[in-house]
Formats: structure tokens, sequence, C-alpha cells
């Protein structure tokens, strides 16, 4: 039989289960720090990029101390991330946009952010969710593992969960989701071996028999 996913009773049980994830509890109501410590974090761990993040932020924070900042500086700063110089120049070229085309101010639109170069619909979502507290749904390999194991949504892709819980999450919850299963997903329900005898919410899971 299958069981009834409670979408609201799930996230209530995550709320608060794990500690707070980095870039919402630091970068909150900040657009650009958001937007760049974004760019940094993909294919890194939080553990390694939010400390080079801080790092730089502490030397400039601005679109306007970036883009100014010699390019092989920024990269002295973040070379411990991943494709370090990839995003060093995504980040700046996105600064120099910022300021000539934005007034120096990151928009609020997805469709303009996914203008950007390295910015894809996670990050932009995040942007919206973080940097601007507006209802949006960013969805990683995570949130798409932990909603597909649970049987909320039946998508291949990242993209089209992202669609799937536009559809069928409540919008109240659109901004939880992702805090939500990107720590259940790292912590419990991960892609090799999730601990199910540890999860807290196997009892609206559908899939216990595959995951075992």
């Amino acid at each position: 039989m299958k069981k009834k996913v409670d979408i609201d009773k799930i996230l209530g049980i995550l709320d608060g289960y794990y500690p707070p994830q980095m870039m919402a509890e630091i970068y909150t109501g900040m657009p650009y720090k958001t937007l760049v410590s974004c760019i940094l974090s993909l294919r890194n761990r939080d553990e390694i990029t939010f400390p080079i993040a801080e790092k730089l932020f502490e030397i400039a924070d601005t679109p306007e101390s970036i883009a100014k900042m010699p390019y092989e500086e920024l990269c002295r700063i973040v070379k411990s991330i991943n494709y370090y110089k990839t995003k060093a120049d995504n980040i700046q070229r996105i600064s120099r946009i910022l300021l000539e085309e934005y007034d120096g101010k990151v928009p609020d639109d997805i469709d303009e952010l996914l203008k950007f170069r390295g910015v894809g619909r996670k990050t932009a979502n995040i942007v919206l969710s973080v940097g601007y507290l507006k209802p949006a749904i960013a969805v990683d390999t995570h949130v798409h593992r932990v909603s597909n194991r649970l049987g909320y949504v039946k998508t291949k892709t990242p993209e089209e969960t992202e669609f799937e819980l536009v559809k069928k999450l409540p919008k109240k919850l659109w901004r939880e989701i992702n805090r939500a299963f990107v720590l259940h997903g790292k912590n419990t329900c991960k892609p090799i071996k999730p601990l199910c005898n540890l999860c807290p919410i196997i009892d609206f899971c559908n899939q216990i028999i595959l995951l075992q």
C-alpha cells in the first residue's frame, strides 16, 4: 500500500532536525552575496565554500569592489575552490554587467538571472529564495533524490522535479523545501547506502525496500 506523503508533516519534522544551512543562515536578504557564494559552491562542499566566501567578502563584498579587484587576486583568494579560475571570471563578469546594466543590483527575476554565464536554475532560485526571500524552489541533486524516493514526484531530472514541485507544493513551503531536503539528502538520505534506520521521516517514505 502506498504511503501518504504528507509534505507539511515531513517539513515540520525536518525543521530543526539538522543544523542550520550555512547559506540561509548567513546570506538571507543579501542577494549579491548569495549569488557569489552560490557560484563558488558549485561542485564544492559547503564546508569548503563558505569560509572562502567569507574571506572574499571581508576584502570585497559589492559588485564595484569585486569588479575592480585584479583577477589574479580574486583567483588567489578562491583558489581552493574547484574550477576557481572559471568561477572567478564569471563572478567578475557578472559584477561588471550588474554595474553596467542593472545599476549595481542583482535582478530579482529568474529570466534575468539566467542570462548570466555560470548561473543555472538552481542558483537563480536560491538567489530569489535566500537573497530576496521570494517564493522559489531551488532543486539540486539532493532535493531531486529525496522528492523521488519519498514518492512525492516521479521525475528524471532536477529541472523536471522543480516544475513538478511548483505544481504540487503549497507556495508557502517553496522556500522551506530546499533547506530541509538538502540537509536530509546530505546527512541521511544519501545517494549510496542511505541511513534508513536513522531516518526521521521513514514513515512517509514509499521507497524503503528499494533503499535497503
